[in-house]
């Protein structure tokens, strides 16, 4: 069943987020930028078995992808650039990490997604694939055609990847994406205050989400990276 994912930025909107019963963490600044290693830590510390942490690894050199990767999260997440360019990261950060750590390509959404390079990510040791919008935009609804995220979706099946979706995600849009049945929908905007990304984690916004997916009849879970 897909899960509900809500990125934090610090160890105390994961305390927020856990007691509000969320189960999947994704500790991100933006999109897919690296919070500090240390806050990384402290926010480890807080989800403890309660909830998996998947880490952004955006902006980092080879040697911090390891020493990130060395911390026990469930899954790092990497942004990945469309051709050739994509497909030789995904290659040379395969061979050196997939056997210590998950690994998750982060795909944006405005040129269109890149499906050729999900089988090269499989290939590369890769277990699973996102689409991601930032969310200063107008949201992934409206920055991509759902036929194209519904093909996302059925091209990582097709790779046995797994495979979420974010960005701008608002409540709204649970009723139309679930039914494509991604591992996981990806919030944030739509879980903090005013719905204004830059501000704290809610727990009241994130119980309101929690609702929706009980609404649309799937009960949010933890997700595989």
């Amino acid at each position: 069943m897909t899960a509900l994912q809500v990125t934090v930025t610090t160890a105390d909107e994961a305390r927020a987020a856990v007691a509000a019963g969320v189960t999947t963490i994704f500790a991100a600044v933006g999109t897919v930028s690296a919070v500090p290693l240390s806050e990384l830590r402290a926010i480890l510390a807080v989800a403890g078995e309660r909830a998996e942490v998947v880490a952004a690894a955006g902006g980092l050199a080879d040697a911090d992808l390891a020493d990130f990767a060395a911390t026990g999260v469930t899954a790092l997440a990497l942004p990945v650039p469309q051709g050739d360019a994509g497909a030789a990261l995904v290659s040379r950060i395969g061979r050196s990490l997939a056997a210590s750590v998950r690994l998750v390509a982060v795909f944006p959404p405005e040129a269109g997604p890149d499906f050729e390079l999900l089988p090269v990510a499989a290939i590369a040791g890769f277990s699973g694939v996102w689409l991601s919008a930032s969310e200063a935009t107008d949201g992934l609804i409206k920055t991509i055609k759902l036929a194209d995220i519904a093909r996302f979706i059925a091209s990582a099946r097709r790779s046995k990847l797994t495979v979420g979706v974010s960005g701008g995600l608002r409540v709204v849009d649970v009723g139309t994406l679930l039914p494509l049945r991604p591992d996981h929908l990806g919030f944030r905007a739509a879980v903090s205050e005013d719905e204004d990304p830059a501000k704290p984690i809610d727990p009241a916004r994130i119980r309101a989400v929690t609702a929706a997916f009980a609404i649309h009849s799937v009960r949010p879970e933890s997700d595989e990276a």
